[in-house]
């Protein structure tokens, strides 16, 4: 309507009975039968022309009445497919398209159903004027009506009776329809109502269907007559006639005009003289500023029938689309945070990932939890082309997780293990932004029982773990080593728990090694040789300038060793070109492992010829134990290193604990499972997991439920965390890695007696364990380990078998 901001109300009801009457002035002599035939096909062709689309109202109406349930319907298609489908990017985009293409198809249908009127003519059967029989089609019925003499007066009545139901559905509020937007009923101005004129006879006729109906019709009639007509209530009080030129009076009838109008009465009428009555604001009228507000009702329609359509349609396509699943933050292209979701972390963890994921699964709504959250670098960076090799540690310490979980739900009663994921991004670069997250649900989720994890030596790592100390979370580091990792405001923090040796027994068991370090299988160096420190050199690492000064410092006084500095895997090279130059004779690596093919060639390049011996920490274990494995006996590497756990397998002669056989047997089925995704997605068989990283990983999620069942044999808990924060001080268990045990002293955050091995590489040969030390105070306490050989190359294990 003009100036409403609404479509304007359609006449459905109204238009077929008129089209009827119309079509009806074209009287034959054909028979009843050929006739209805007649306004069957006239009827089709009506119908046809009535789309919805042809102007601007109807498709506002199109857009609010149909479009918005459909659009529901296809955000939550779109939500229950991707889920059930398990999909992520172009495939998700490409499934909402389609069910949002499918919504738009459906409401266009049922917008061509109801602006057909298909669905109004029903209403025909229900009225009582001339009303449709029971069995009777559309195109008879309007052939009937069509066809009836022109004073018919129920003709007449059925007319108006359909302008009045098309008013009433038009301003209807009981559905989502135009009618809550209209804030002024429609005004039907009759200018001449007097005796025998149209006007006088619809009057009439409308009395005569309010009458028998008792409906209230959404219209204001105003007529002009000379003279007041009796068949319209006649002296019913409901008529009021003020005097002329009185307002005082013409308000008060109009007031009560207003109240007995408000209830259902057969005479809605105001006869007034309208002499002198110019100007008289009648009563009851809103203030002007509340008329002006009440025009404003169609804008507020239009915002919630806009919103309708256009939020399940963001929520759709945001829950599908997003970066990241709830509780990740994308930052740099990374998804960074916590969740139990998987679809946002590397390709290469998905397989250990959905193992996880189908045991958190199988625990039933109503089942009691406690949560072990996996802190640990779960992406790359965008634009990273390493296949997942980096993440390998990752992946080794989920394995271990995942083993720990699985025992433990099987074996154990009411209590379940639910593990959640923290990913700090790569390299730890949002190690704060993950413990953020972890602290902030501490206070109002009481099932939160540790932190495992934590597995490097950098600043970002530190924050963390004072975010978690100030949290009062408990948080065990799988394989970061570096001695003030753990200081929090210059104290130790007590909730932090270090499962290997740190860079202080490293350094003490590196230079007891210098004593009589290997050349060869059977040839040693002379004692403390002469040694090149390589160090990293890097703003946010910790562990190779702490590993660094551990060592030079306990080395001083037995022999000599000198610094050099490198940055980058360029600066490597030259590093130990200018080391070997200046006559060293043992290199000591401190770098990252996945700066190791670097050292090969740089050592290969300017120091193997001088019989220069290289020794490096435990960062490299993983790279070493992988070439071995994947190159066999044609393999090249010659070098010592320190393991943080025994790396030999179980078909070696060593003892095995039963949470390592626990372990192996995880892994085992880990290897076959990573293997059957690599071939379904055309991949290359991918790196074997370190079984080292998986051992310590379970053991930390092992003292996290033995401290918990420990607390929980007191009776219910209330808060995980704090029980499993008092009964890991002084746990001792026997893991997979060894005997396990923490001091009772807050200020003692490393694990007890916690044993070193070395071992040696030599070209074409499968890994050897030398020596297993357990360094207590400045003491290496070494010996020989049990056992033989650690990891073979393919060939010999094919060659033994």
């Amino acid at each position: 309507m003009p100036g409403s901001l609404l479509p304007a109300p359609r006449f459905p009801l109204t238009q077929i009975i008129l089209w009827a009457l119309d079509l009806g002035e074209e009287r034959t002599t054909e028979s009843p039968r050929a006739r209805t035939a007649v306004y069957r096909e006239k009827l089709r062709e009506w119908r046809r022309q009535r789309v919805p689309f042809r102007s601007l109202g109807g498709r506002l109406e199109y857009l609010v009445r149909f479009l918005s349930g459909p659009t529901l319907g296809a955000a939550l298609a779109t939500v229950i497919l991707t889920e059930w489908l398990d999909t992520a990017g172009p495939i998700n985009f490409a499934i909402l398209v389609g069910t949002f293409a499918a919504a738009i198809g459906l409401a266009r249908l049922l917008a061509g159903f109801w602006f057909s009127g298909t669905f109004r003519y029903g209403w025909f059967f229900r009225q009582r004027y001339k009303p449709r029989k029971r069995s009777e089609e559309l195109a008879g019925y309007l052939y009937r009506i069509g066809e009836a003499e022109r004073d018919d007066v129920e003709v007449d009545r059925l007319l108006v009776n359909a302008f009045i139901e098309d008013l009433r559905l038009a301003y209807s509020r009981r559905m989502p329809w135009p009618g809550w937007g209209r804030s002024g009923y429609a005004v039907l101005h009759l200018g001449d109502a007097g005796e025998g004129s149209a006007g006088r006879r619809f009057l009439a006729v409308l009395h005569k269907v309010l009458t028998d109906t008792g409906l209230k019709v959404p219209l204001l009639i105003v007529a002009h007559s000379p003279e007041w007509s009796p068949a319209l209530c006649g002296d019913h009080p409901s008529v009021l006639l003020p005097k002329r030129e009185a307002a005082e009076d013409v308000r008060r009838a109009h007031g009560t005009w207003r109240t007995r109008t408000a209830h259902l009465a057969p005479c809605p009428y105001l006869a007034v003289d309208a002499k002198g009555i110019r100007g008289i604001e009648p009563a009851g009228a809103p203030p002007r500023r509340r008329r002006a507000i009440s025009r404003l009702r169609p804008v507020g329609y239009w915002l919630i029938a806009g919103a309708a359509v256009l939020i399940p349609f963001a929520w759709g396509g945001w829950t599908v689309l997003r970066p990241c699943e709830p509780g990740l933050t994308a930052i740099e292209g990374e998804c960074v945070g916590v969740s139990t979701a998987t679809k946002n972390f590397d390709p290469a963890l998905i397989p250990i990932l959905n193992l996880i994921g189908a045991e958190n699964d199988r625990i039933a709504l109503n089942t009691k939890v406690f949560r072990v959250v996996y802190f640990g670098p779960l992406t790359q960076r965008p634009g990273s082309t390493d296949p997942g090799d980096k993440l390998i540690g990752t992946a080794a310490e989920l394995v271990g997780v995942y083993a720990r979980q699985k025992e433990y739900n099987q074996v154990k009663g009411d209590w379940k293990l639910m593990v959640e994921f923290a990913n700090p991004g790569q390299d730890y670069a949002y190690a704060d932004v993950a413990a953020r997250t972890i602290a902030e649900r501490v206070p109002h989720d009481r099932t939160i029982a540790a932190v495992v994890g934590l597995g490097w030596s950098r600043k970002a790592v530190k924050d963390a773990i004072g975010i978690l100390n100030t949290a009062q979370i408990p948080g065990l580091s799988t394989t970061a080593t570096a001695e003030n990792l753990s200081m929090v405001d210059g104290d130790p923090s007590g909730y932090f728990y270090r499962l290997p040796p740190s860079n202080a027994r490293q350094a003490v068991a590196a230079v007891h090694w210098l004593r009589a370090l290997p050349v060869s299988k059977d040839k040693t160096m002379k004692e403390y040789p002469r040694v090149g420190i390589l160090r990293f050199s890097d703003a946010l690492e910790l562990y190779s300038a702490d590993l660094a000064e551990q060592f030079a410092k306990r080395y001083k006084g037995r022999g000599e060793s000198s610094i050099y500095d490198f940055s980058d895997s360029a600066g490597l090279k030259k590093t130990i070109q200018k080391a070997c130059d200046d006559g060293v004779e043992v290199l000591l690596y401190l770098g990252r492992g996945d700066q190791f093919p670097a050292l090969k060639e740089g050592w290969g390049s300017h120091c193997s010829g001088k019989k220069v011996v290289i020794l490096a920490g435990d960062d490299i274990a993983n790279a070493v134990a992988t070439e071995v494995l994947e190159h066999g006996e044609r393999h090249s590497l010659d070098l010592r290193y320190i393991a943080l756990s025994d790396p030999r397998p179980p078909n070696s002669t060593k003892p095995i604990p039963y949470y390592g056989t626990v372990v192996q047997r995880v892994l085992s089925e880990t290897e076959v499972e990573r293997g059957r995704k690599a071939k379904e997605a055309g991949r290359t068989p991918p790196v074997a997991l370190p079984p080292d990283h998986a051992v310590l990983a379970h053991d930390a999620t092992l003292a996290v439920t033995t401290a918990f069942d420990r607390s929980r044999s007191r009776g219910d808990i209330v808060d995980v965390r704090a029980g499993v924060q008092e009964r890991l001080r002084g746990l001792k268990v026997d893991g997979a890695s060894g005997s396990l045990e923490f001091a009772s002293d807050r200020n003692q955050n490393e694990a007890l007696k916690r044993p070193l091995w070395l071992m040696s590489v030599y070209p074409g040969q499968p890994l050897t364990a030398e020596l297993s030390c357990t360094p207590v105070g400045e003491e290496p306490e070494c010996g020989k380990p049990l056992g033989g050989d650690t990891v073979k190359p393919k060939e010999k294990e094919e060659e033994d078998n």
